[in-house]
């Protein structure tokens, strides 16, 4: 399972490189390309080590997080074997899996900083079959709705039902659904890119 926010940055990364089969690219580039997103991720210089991109083919090769990515090398250049292929369109079925991914998420939610994050952390936390811990129900809705910049695509949903206790801020947190267009998916049918979809630039307020 990804340790950190850097190994889920680079997978992404990765895998929109090897994508639709535009090229091949050299373990250089790939090195290049993922420093260069840590770097605007992080607002400092990154760099990625052969080694760490060496490794991070290998788990997205593998069945470790579901991926078995159909990477190839050829002449030094590596690609996907199928262009269509990508990790964004796996399912995320395990149930070990999905508890790992929550408890990721939970770790990483700092860093993240964006309000979709509560709501696929609810999501996991459903799917698992884990009962929420009082940790999750103090942090994962701690975001204060008035602070939301305008644009965020979210509404208040008046008709929700929560069990939290009557606080006005979490009570608003808890209703917010996504408008149409941005719903996720049935009960089982989360993927991977979910959770990657929460990785691009950092969420300020």
């Amino acid at each position: 399972m990804p340790s950190n926010l850097n190994a889920l940055i680079r997978y992404k990364t990765i895998n929109s490189c090897l994508y639709g089969g535009r090229r091949r690219w050299s373990l250089e580039e790939l090195i290049d390309r993922c420093s260069e997103a840590l770097t605007e991720y992080r607002g400092r210089k990154s760099s990625v080590s052969e080694r760490t991109i060496r490794d991070d083919i290998r788990v997205m090769r593998s069945d470790i997080l579901g991926f078995n990515a159909p990477i190839k090398q050829k002449d030094g250049l590596y690609f996907y074997d199928d262009p269509y292929y990508s990790i964004l369109s796996i399912s995320l079925t395990d149930s070990g899996l999905i508890k790992k991914i929550l408890e990721t998420l939970i770790r990483i939610r700092p860093e993240v900083n964006h309000p979709e994050l509560e709501i696929l952390i609810e999501k996991l936390t459903g799917l698992s079959g884990i009962k929420p811990s009082t940790e999750i129900m103090e942090h994962t809705l701690d975001y204060r709705i008035q602070e939301f910049p305008a644009g965020i695509r979210y509404k208040i949903d008046s008709s929700a039902k929560t069990g939290l206790p009557s606080d006005p801020v979490k009570e608003a947190a808890k209703k917010m659904v996504k408008e149409p267009g941005l719903t996720i998916p049935g009960d089982l049918a989360l993927c991977w890119g979910d959770v990657l979809g929460l990785i691009h630039r950092p969420f300020t307020r």
